[in-house]
């Protein structure tokens, strides 16, 4: 449930005691930690990480993730922890696993800072994987269904996040985008939350009950409540302190607007994507102010942050 702070001057903040209690996710452990020559390496795991039941890693995936270890094994610890080494591994998945050892053995120093930066979203002591390395995973997934794909597609580590997303990312595609816990733990950093309320969500009043997650998971609409839920709870799991905020607006046909405030290394930020009341409609963002810290959104929308002080 999403305790949310009801006051018209003063409002709450996340270090205060209106944030969410979801438990956070904790990371998937590696898959090079089942190749046995590979296990006197690593480092130790932390305590309470469970290893589970896995299937034996073919010969060919043990081989390309021995060689990926010697080249950088951050990078290559954070391959195995990706859903798709976690159970029984495909063909397809190894000549994808060829394809981006290929990429990172020949990449720039450009590519492996952007590669760096990629590896640096969201808490990677809590997130099960690295979200922006497993869409990586899916183009070349799509690359070995396709070779005309491969003509066309960009190299993945020379563009933004959001560029790899529009490509890797296919919200059509049921079996990845249908269950609404493996989309959570997907979505583990505020840039992705935000990416996906901005690329899936519209806005929708909802006259039945506020803060419905599932409901806007499964519609894709909703209100400022709805979407500040889904934010709140996303953020929390993900190991954030996030809570829902009521606001004062002076629209005088909304009487209040509500957002989600968190908490990122000691700075505190909004994510705001169904903003209505303060962006006209003919704004090519059509209220999807996105994430901005605190401070700042307090002075572009005064209207809406009256009573951050």
């Amino acid at each position: 449930m999403v305790l949310t702070c009801f006051l018209s001057v003063l409002v709450c903040d996340c270090s205060g005691g209106f944030i969410l209690t979801t438990k956070p996710t904790q990371p998937n452990v590696s898959a090079l930690y089942h190749i046995p020559e590979l296990q006197s390496q690593l480092p130790l795991l932390p305590a309470g990480s469970k290893q589970g039941v896995v299937e034996p890693l073919p010969s060919e995936a043990r081989a390309l993730f021995q060689q990926l270890y010697s080249l950088d094994s951050r990078v290559a610890i954070e391959v195995g922890k990706l859903p798709e080494f976690q159970g029984k591994v495909s063909d397809k998945q190894i000549l994808a696993l060829q394809k981006f050892m290929h990429l990172f053995a020949n990449a720039t120093t450009k590519e492996k800072a952007n590669l760096e930066q990629f590896l640096n979203y969201g808490k990677p002591e809590i997130r099960k994987y690295c979200t922006p390395l497993q869409a990586m995973f899916w183009m070349f997934e799509k690359m070995v269904e396709n070779p005309l794909f491969e003509q066309l597609a960009e190299n993945p580590l020379r563009g933004s996040f959001e560029l790899l997303f529009r490509i890797a990312w296919d919200p059509q595609e049921r079996d990845r985008w249908g269950n609404f816990e493996e989309v959570v733990e997907r979505l583990n950093s505020p840039e992705l939350i935000d990416y996906y309320e901005r690329t899936n969500f519209i806005y929708e009043y909802n006259r039945g009950s506020p803060g419905m997650v599932r409901q806007i998971f499964r519609t894709k609409r909703g209100d400022c409540r709805d979407f500040t839920a889904f934010s709140a709870h996303c953020l929390a799991k993900a190991g954030y302190k996030a809570c829902a905020i009521k606001v004062v607006s002076l629209h005088p046909s909304t009487p209040y607007h509500v957002v989600c405030e968190f908490e990122d290394n000691g700075k505190l930020y909004i994510m705001d994507n169904s903003c209505r009341p303060c962006i006209p409609l003919a704004d090519p963002y059509r209220g999807r102010v996105g994430i901005e810290m605190k401070e700042t959104y307090v002075k572009r929308y005064r209207q809406i942050g009256y009573g951050y002080q």
